[in-house]
């Protein structure tokens, strides 16, 4: 799925790309746009090879969103929940070992609930009166929240690649909640092809700099500059006062 669009609202602008970067095929797949009463915006980076990861990405996507659809933000975790359900009943049907990584965040229309949910190494940066970011469920993120690593240093280790949870691969698995979230003014969503090889630092200057459009051009632009050859996904949120 390549992809370069903007979208506007009143209160809202944001902006995403998609791309295999030098990947033969995009295995990443996301949404970004309106479902009933909530805005969605979530990414997954299936893993498996480029029919098995496809797909599991694409599953996961689409069990979000008509789990939003049926229930609202209540929908969040069963959407987590069905998709890893349909993705292992898919596995063991195939004898396939295909999985994903599951970032989402989701805000109801009148931009007073919000809603961070993940499985694996996609990040959600939230910006309000600090800046923070889910966590990894990696080797290198143990190895930070240990303290033998630190946050600089995780972007260059040679073992950032390997995840410890993902969907499809358990017959259970809970995706991290973050519930008690204040108003936001932006929001980053993006695979590890991105965040491996940009700096937390630079990936906030850039948002902080720039409007949705360009800082995503522009964050695609130095993941690929710094190495990158997996698929780039991005989306960047901008809410306005």
């Amino acid at each position: 799925m390549n992809v370069d669009i903007r979208l506007m609202c009143d209160i809202m602008d944001y902006y995403y790309v998609s791309e295999k970067g030098l990947r033969e095929q995009n295995e990443d797949y996301f949404i970004a746009g309106k479902v009933n009463d909530f805005f969605v915006f979530a990414v997954a980076d299936g893993i498996g090879g480029h029919s098995g990861g496809e797909l599991a990405s694409k599953i996961a996507i689409t069990e979000l969103k008509e789990a939003v659809k049926r229930k609202g933000s209540i929908g969040l975790v069963e959407g987590f929940e069905k998709a890893n359900s349909t993705i292992f009943s898919e596995n063991e049907i195939r004898n396939s070992n295909m999985g994903t990584t599951l970032v989402a965040f989701i805000v109801n229309k009148k931009f007073t609930e919000y809603f961070v949910a993940n499985v694996g190494d996609s990040r959600a940066y939230l910006f309000n009166d600090k800046i923070w970011k889910t966590k990894d469920h990696s080797l290198v993120q143990e190895l930070v929240n240990k303290g033998a690593l630190s946050e600089e240093e995780a972007v260059n280790h040679p073992q950032k690649n390997i995840i410890t949870k993902a969907l499809g691969l358990e017959k259970n698995v809970k995706p991290d909640i973050y519930k008690e979230i204040t108003k936001v003014s932006a929001v980053i969503l993006c695979s590890d092809g991105l965040s491996d090889y940009v700096s937390n630092k630079e990936i906030i200057d850039i948002v902080e700099r720039n409007k949705p459009k360009i800082a995503c051009k522009k964050l695609v632009k130095k993941a690929l500059e710094n190495g990158s050859k997996d698929n780039i996904t991005v989306i960047v949120v901008n809410f306005k006062d």
